[in-house]
């Protein structure tokens, strides 16, 4: 999938240096410092777990490159999963924090959910974002979620949503 500046593409299995220097690096957590991968193999582990998402349902998170010279700049798009009672789609942006302020999370962001809209219109699409993070409530916000109520939240994170047909708030 291409955008104006990105290529977001399927997950390779030697994708896992790239996702440790995009998760490994404290910057890239700062607003949830107790997640951020100690090791290579931490990232390799969640590289298998994103690539059997996609195995299982033939979407699932890209690799976010700059288009003119293929270098990765994050990881982001959307998983299907559990969510309270619901099955939703969860949207997911992780960028190196020299991407930050550009965009590319938006732009990432709103062409995920323009596929979710052509492809899954049945399922509700999500973000679960730490309560501090204001810049990436702004990415929600831009691509047009909205915040739901505060029972619907989680201790710390605030929860925004698309519109969905028939979603209790």
């Amino acid at each position: 999938m291409r955008t104006p500046r990105l290529l977001l593409r399927r997950l390779q299995a030697e994708d896992g240096p790239a996702m440790f220097r995009v998760h490994g690096d404290p910057a890239t957590y700062q607003y949830s410092p107790e997640s951020v991968h100690r090791s290579l193999a931490s990232s390799e582990a969640m590289l298998r777990l994103c690539r059997q998402h996609w195995s299982k349902h033939g979407f699932g998170y890209w690799a976010v490159e700059l288009a003119q010279d293929r270098t990765i700049i994050g990881f982001g798009g959307l998983e299907q999963q559990r969510w309270h009672e619901y099955t939703v789609l969860n949207l997911y942006y992780r960028f190196t924090p020299s991407a930050w302020g550009h965009g590319y999370a938006t732009e990432m962001a709103r062409t995920a959910l323009q596929l979710a809209q052509a492809y899954l219109p049945s399922l509700p699409i999500i973000a679960r974002i730490r309560s501090a993070n204001l810049p990436s409530q702004q990415v929600a916000l831009k691509v047009g979620l909205q915040r739901l109520p505060e029972e619907m939240e989680e201790p710390g994170y605030y929860v925004f949503a698309s519109a969905y047909p028939g979603w209790s708030r």
